[in-house]
């Protein structure tokens, strides 16, 4: 169709021709493509660089985390053996009624009741001129009487002295003189001078005083009346321990006996920050049980090593027996302690490793929950606040531990232990995903009304530009 003549253009030959809607060529469209390719080139170039910084920034900051968490694993399972040692030497040499409990079974040990009858008879002898006494009851004659007689006496004081220590008298007496020789091992180990003990010495001593006098009784019965007049004195005191250490281990003692409650608490601590700072805190826990493991076993060796050294420097007239009945009898409660956590310890870490394993989590994954662990106000509002549950069983474990009086190894391995079942039960109570379609989405935001659409697929003509600058056109 011919367009209309216009009154300056009669002819219509200046009309646009039919069907040509297009605008003129834009000048200079060709710069503009150029410099919106130089700008897309450049924020490429910062998007990069901002992502291999923040991809730095992560990787030091994991790198930082391990190494955070394994030098608090260091320090924790240092401070578990410490706090071990700790409240062991406070609740059973420390407390009276403990330390006779733990010494009183020697009485029965052949190796002690020979050795204290050796070191009471030779203390009497010692303080009776026995031959001179014996030649001046014989006649001159008889004088070459007075060694074998003499001898004779001795063998039978010391057959009578063993026979009284393996009696049941004596379990008494000996439990009698550790009571009172109670305040001398404190005495030893706090370094306060308390009785006739003095801290120089580097002995503890078990008072033979009763034991002496009941001796003499039982001779002066039998018709050996020559020790009657022999002055009683706290002498014949029966060594149990000598090192020349001591200094050192009394202000250990006192400093440590000062931190006896805070010692474990600050171990717990530093094991649950080790397991907290771990990327992956599963293993963080294997890795602070398996830590605490080890720990303990090399405690177990260290002990066996100790006793062993401690042995072989005794002195000739020391008992080899009897100072390793002595050392086996002490050490009992503290090994026996130190077992139970290793295996408490190896235990946890074997749980925590096995749950881990792959066939083990899709099995859990595919096992489908109850109802009540998944759904529910209790439910709800634990997963809310998971971390401030986690961390309330945290402070009540603390809590608990510090009020106990005189808490044992053992209540605190128990309370220990219940305080990370607890723990991990909120963790995985809280954790518990409901179903699809039973409620909000695992993330926690609200529901969601309608279909959403679907994401346009990668590099498709439809797909939104919203990836291209501000204020520029697609190309």
């Amino acid at each position: 169709m011919t367009p209309d003549p216009t009154p300056d253009d009669p002819t219509g030959a200046h009309a646009e021709p039919a069907g040509t809607g297009a605008p003129p060529p834009a000048v200079g469209s060709e710069p503009a493509v150029e410099e919106l390719e130089h700008e897309n080139e450049e924020l490429e170039r910062q998007n990069e660089a901002l992502r291999s910084e923040l991809a730095t920034t992560k990787t030091r900051k994991k790198r930082g985390r391990t190494i955070g968490a394994w030098v608090l694993l260091v320090l924790a399972c240092l401070l578990a053996v410490l706090s071990v040692v700790v409240v062991y030497a406070r609740n059973e040499l420390l407390n009276t009624d403990t330390f006779v409990s733990t010494l009183a079974p020697l009485a029965k040990d052949h190796a002690v009741q020979t050795a204290v009858a050796n070191r009471v008879s030779e203390s009497l002898v010692s303080q009776t001129d026995l031959e001179q006494r014996v030649k001046n009851a014989l006649p001159p004659r008889a004088d070459f009487l007075a060694s074998p007689i003499t001898s004779a006496v001795q063998s039978t004081t010391h057959t009578i002295v063993l026979k009284l220590t393996q009696s049941s008298q004596f379990q008494t007496l000996w439990e009698q003189a550790l009571r009172r020789s109670h305040e001398q091992v404190d005495n030893l180990l706090t370094g306060q001078k308390v009785g006739a003990l003095q801290a120089t010495n580097g002995e503890v001593t078990v008072d033979l005083t009763q034991v002496e006098t009941k001796a003499k009784q039982v001779l002066a019965s039998k018709g050996l009346s020559v020790f009657d007049k022999v002055p009683q004195y706290s002498g014949a005191p029966f060594v149990i321990f000598q090192s020349d250490q001591l200094a050192k281990l009394q202000r250990w003692v006192r400093f440590l006996d000062r931190l006896a409650l805070v010692l474990p608490i600050v171990a717990l601590v530093l094991f649950a920050l080790s397991v907290l700072l771990a990327k992956d805190r599963r293993r963080g826990l294997v890795h602070a049980a398996a830590g605490l493991a080890v720990s303990m076993a090399l405690l177990l060796v260290a002990a066996n090593v100790g006793r062993n050294q401690y042995l072989q420097s005794l002195r000739p007239g020391q008992s080899k027996p009897a100072t390793a009945a002595v050392i086996d009898t002490v050490d009992a409660s503290l090994l026996d302690s130190v077992r139970t956590v290793l295996i408490v310890a190896f235990v946890v870490a074997l749980v925590a490793f096995v749950v881990g394993l792959g066939p083990v989590r899709r099995a859990m994954a595919r096992r489908e929950l109850p109802r009540w662990l998944t759904t529910g106000r209790v439910h709800d509002t634990v997963a809310a606040h998971r971390r401030a549950f986690q961390w309330l069983v945290v402070v009540v474990g603390l809590v608990v531990l510090v009020l106990w009086s005189q808490p044992t190894v053992k209540v605190a391995v128990i309370v220990v232990l219940v305080t990370f079942f607890f723990v991990i039960l909120v963790g995985l109570y809280g954790r518990t995903v409901p179903a699809t379609g039973s409620g909000s989405p695992p993330d926690g935001g609200g529901p969601t009304t309608g279909t959403p659409s679907p994401a346009a697929p990668a590099g498709d003509a439809t797909a939104p530009d919203a990836a291209l600058p501000s204020g520029a056109a697609p190309v």
